[in-house]
């Protein structure tokens, strides 16, 4: 791939003990001609040198067809560990998941939520969605600090918004029945300070991007759709945290790897350090 002058990281590789945390939905794959930019065939490589140059700590993504995540799983190689379900009854079809740095982060437990009146019923649906939603979160050992927390990944329903507030609901209560630092990184399908944002702030889980001690480029929107972001435009992708954590830096990518959008939609960094 040819050097482009959007092949510098916006965040990078960070030291502990600050954890850098990436969100990015990285569009399922969908029949295109290769040369669309939708083609999977075309942005898999941008997606994985975007990934491995901004080098995240836990990085959580979302729209992942089966053999997209065997293409990251392969292209990312062995520094991180992938923690990544399908959204079906027996964990089959489009995931969402995480992707964890091997050299400070082990994995004590991991597990999926159907977002459900059922949560512990793999492929149910509720309020309205027309095929099942979930969220997978992994509780990990940061050795380099010693802090355990937990890092859930999801993806909102597009379509209810009753489904989006009752789905963020649960992810509250998940947060706070564990009772762990945590930081819960999503596609929200709504915007930052809307109806289900407000119901994780009410439970403790907050956006990261007003907590900053320093913003990173542009306050861009995160779906551009293989245009140039907006200054000011919605944010729908989002890095949320619980109240322990302190909040470095955030950004919104607008980076081009090899002059070719990694997705539809724009990757989001939060960088964080939790409270010993």
């Amino acid at each position: 791939m040819p050097h482009h002058p959007d092949d510098h990281p916006l965040i990078g590789a960070v030291r502990s003990p600050e954890v850098h945390c990436m969100t990015l939905n990285v569009r399922r794959r969908v029949p295109r001609p290769a040369t669309h930019p939708d083609a999977w065939e075309r942005r898999r490589d941008a997606i994985t040198a975007l990934v491995t140059s901004e080098a995240p700590t836990v990085l959580a993504v979302q729209e992942a067809l089966p053999t997209q995540a065997d293409d990251l799983t392969a292209g990312l190689g062995p520094d991180w560990e992938p923690v990544l379900v399908g959204r079906g009854a027996r964990g089959s079809g489009e995931q969402v998941g995480l992707f964890l740095d091997r050299s400070r982060l082990d994995v004590v437990e991991h597990r999926t939520w159907a977002l459900s009146r059922t949560p512990n019923r793999p492929g149910s649906r509720s309020w309205a969605t027309s095929f099942p939603r979930h969220a997978v979160g992994a509780v990990v050992d940061d050795r380099a600090t010693g802090v355990r927390f937990l890092a859930v990944a999801t993806h909102l329903d597009v379509a209810s918004p009753w489904a989006r507030l009752r789905s963020a609901e649960l992810l509250g209560r998940i947060v706070r029945q564990r009772g762990l630092p945590a930081v819960v990184m999503a596609d929200w399908n709504s915007p930052a300070g809307s109806a289900p944002w407000r119901a994780l702030a009410d439970a403790g889980v907050v956006d990261s991007w007003g907590r900053a001690s320093r913003q990173m480029g542009e306050p861009y929107g995160t779906y551009p759709h293989y245009g140039s972001p907006r200054v000011g435009g919605r944010r729908i992708d989002g890095v949320l945290v619980t109240p322990d954590a302190t909040v470095e830096r955030v950004a919104v990518s607008n980076r081009r790897p090899g002059g070719v959008w990694p997705s539809d939609h724009a990757a989001v960094h939060a960088v964080v350090r939790w409270a010993s």
